[in-house]
């Protein structure tokens, strides 16, 4: 298990600066506010692996997502008309996210007892809502015409203008 701690810790650290970094460099007010969210969860989570260490116990899910944040911040884009299109960061925030997804999932899958499954679970929703978080702001900036015709289930439907 140490090893498994050891892995969740340095990835959900990578991410955190990545994603400050990241936010940093973007020019794109949508973009900053969902790489800095993401930075803020990746700590968030980083505060949840030191507590299943010391107490066998993490937080759960959250009502706090990055949907609720970007869909704040977006509805106070939307009345400045301050939406641009800018998309670095997001394949590498994708693939990031997804590595983490995988790998937290094979934790999962080997897991010894149902505090360890369930904490593995716990980060794999995680990484879940963070892939949902990234492809629907970057398919919104970049394809604004298929995003109409998209499922709603698969899209944050708020978005449309």
């Amino acid at each position: 298990m140490e090893d498994k701690i050891k892995f969740a810790k340095e990835f959900e650290e990578y991410g955190a600066m990545l994603y400050i970094n990241t936010g940093m460099k973007s020019e794109n007010l949508i973009t900053k506010k969902l790489f800095y969210s993401l930075a803020k969860q990746e700590i968030e989570h980083l505060e949840a692996i030191e507590n299943f260490v010391v107490n066998r116990a993490y937080p759960g899910n959250k009502e706090e997502t990055v949907e609720k944040e970007i869909k704040e911040f977006f509805d106070a884009l939307k009345e400045k008309s301050r939406i641009e299109k800018q998309t670095d960061g997001y394949k590498t925030a994708l693939e990031v996210e997804k590595k983490g997804y995988l790998q937290y999932e094979k934790f999962y899958k080997e897991a010894k007892d149902e505090k360890e499954k369930q904490f593995f679970k716990f980060l794999m929703e995680q990484e879940k809502s963070h892939i949902d978080a990234i492809v629907n702001v970057y398919s919104y900036i970049t394809q604004t015409g298929d995003w109409f015709e998209k499922e709603e289930s698969r899209t944050w439907n708020w978005m449309n203008l």
